[in-house]
């Protein structure tokens, strides 16, 4: 299911989130037709969100300097996990 990235952020009316989302739509939507699929699927740290940033712009990605940290506080509010997810513990070595 395709969704707009209109009005998807969380960010609780956060101005740069809001300028994020705008540049997002614009910019990003030119490549990525299932953007909202994507932000559903991939959740990632922000350190993560800003090395993709940065890797798009590389691609071809038209965001300006002064958009970095706006599109990154989009994606973090709309797709992004707060830590790594937790894995299983260790296998207890005393059981076996």
């Amino acid at each position: 299911m395709w969704m707009p990235v209109a009005g998807r952020a969380q960010g609780g009316g956060d101005p740069q989130v809001e300028k994020g989302r705008l540049v997002v739509a614009q910019v990003c939507t030119t490549c990525h037709t299932t953007l909202g699929r994507m932000l559903q699927v991939h959740k990632q740290t922000r350190e993560q969100w800003r090395d993709l940033v940065f890797f798009m712009i590389s691609r071809g990605a038209q965001v300006m300097p002064d958009e970095i940290d706006a599109v990154t506080a989009f994606l973090v509010a709309t797709a992004g996990r707060d830590r790594p997810a937790a894995r299983s513990p260790a296998p207890d070595s005393k059981t076996r």
